[in-house]
């Protein structure tokens, strides 16, 4: 399990040795603002460091001192790796590359950020970052290599080559698909894994592609003036001639988070904002909540969930829950393949139960559904005699341990 670190508001430290290998991960948990990670490990005899984000200026002072605290260097950081072009993800770029001389590592688009090529309306939200100063460093446009990764039937373009972040331990940079409704043209995600390992083993940093909680905002004088400049683009975006932009962040990248949804057997992912969290396509495939079903049998998404109580579509959902469930059952076999014991596979589906809480008006009650969904699977599973005595067994341990968590 993770050692934790540090606590000194607004982070959360937490420290781990990566499984297998000489490489510390230190992940920065921020709120309110934006997460950012740190692998450390010997190159040459030295001890160095690759960032993934940066973090968000207003903290600056705080964050060299837990740097500092953390026994993180600045002038020993190698690159710096950029998800997007948000000033709470790359505010701090320009003053850690100073120290340290290290590559900054973006995408392709990240250029037109850099020389100009931004609306007012985001020029706004920058507040004191200059993002052309960045230009007085050695920053890397990461080319595509012409490979991509395909997730789930996406397409994710291979960006750069693997860099070494210690021995047996690599890092793939890949760009989002560009689509209309983004929630940024410079998306990138970041694939960590090591030689020998399990998929939990593996980290996804996704940026805020892939979160469970938005992006989150205080309301100390700081953050008031975001709330304030806020309010005022969306003001302005109601007068004459202008139309409001669009407020469901389940649209933006829609393809390419649904693929990271449905595309990893397990992974721990890293996100922008919020704790990481366990990425199984077992949620999306098996643990469907009425939203999913209606998606699935090609309503909208908001649809009104009176649909699937009629008379001509409750066979349709039936055989998709009936799926549902022969799917689940073959993960739990797959995990037991790749070398987790019953009580590890226990405590992976208990985290995915826990983790299933919170979120906004448009997902709570997703999740809470998703949690009712797998402990009806594994009663049912409990009960199956078709099914092998050690899934039973491992049914019933689990659904005792789910009544412990709230």
């Amino acid at each position: 399990m993770p050692g934790r670190g540090s606590s000194q508001e607004p982070f959360q430290v937490v420290r781990e040795r990566l499984r297998g290998t000489g490489t510390d991960l230190t992940c920065f948990y921020v709120t309110p603002g934006a997460n950012f990670y740190v692998f450390s490990y010997e190159k040459g005899g030295v001890r160095r460091h690759t960032f993934i984000d940066t973090g968000d200026s207003r903290y600056r002072e705080q964050i060299f001192s837990i740097l500092e605290e953390n026994d993180i260097s600045p002038a020993s950081i190698e690159r710096i790796i950029i998800t997007h072009r948000h000033p709470d993800h790359c505010g701090l770029a320009d003053l850690l590359a100073g120290e340290s001389g290290a590559k900054i590592l973006v995408h392709p688009n990240f250029r037109g950020f850099i020389e100009g090529g931004i609306r007012e309306e985001e020029r706004r939200w920058l507040g004191e970052l200059n993002p052309s100063r960045l230009k007085e460093h050695d920053i890397e446009y990461l080319a595509d290599k012409g490979e991509a990764r395909s997730i789930s039937g996406v397409d994710f373009p291979g960006l750069g080559q693997p860099l070494e972040v210690g021995e047996g331990c690599r890092l793939e940079v890949f760009a989002c698909p560009e689509r209309k409704q983004t929630h940024s043209p410079d998306q990138i995600i970041v694939l960590y894994s090591a030689e020998d390992s399990r998929p939990t083993d593996s980290f996804l940093f996704s940026g805020d592609l892939w979160l469970m909680q938005g992006p989150l905002f205080g309301w100390d004088m700081r953050s008031v003036s975001r709330h304030l400049r806020y309010g005022r683009d969306l003001m302005a975006n109601l007068m004459p001639g202008r139309s409001m932009p669009p407020r469901d962040p389940r649209e933006q990248d829609a393809e390419a988070k649904e693929a990271l949804k449905r595309g990893f057997v397990l992974t721990r992912v890293k996100p922008g904002h919020g704790q990481e969290f366990l990425g199984s396509r077992i949620l999306p495939r098996s643990l469907l909540a009425d939203r999913d079903l209606l998606v699935e049998l090609a309503y909208s998404m908001d649809a009104s969930k009176s649909i699937l109580k009629q008379r001509d579509v409750a066979p349709r959902v039936a055989a998709l829950r009936e799926q549902a469930y022969t799917s689940f059952t073959g993960e739990l076999l797959l995990w037991g393949e790749l070398g987790y014991s019953p009580d590890e596979i226990s405590g992976l589906l208990a985290r995915i139960y826990k983790e299933q809480s919170g979120g906004g008006r448009l997902v709570e009650q997703d999740r809470q559904e998703r949690r009712e969904r797998l402990e009806e699977t594994l009663a049912r599973l409990k009960d199956d005699e078709a099914m092998s005595d050690e899934l039973r067994q491992l049914a019933q341990s689990t659904l005792s341990n789910l009544k412990a968590i709230s």
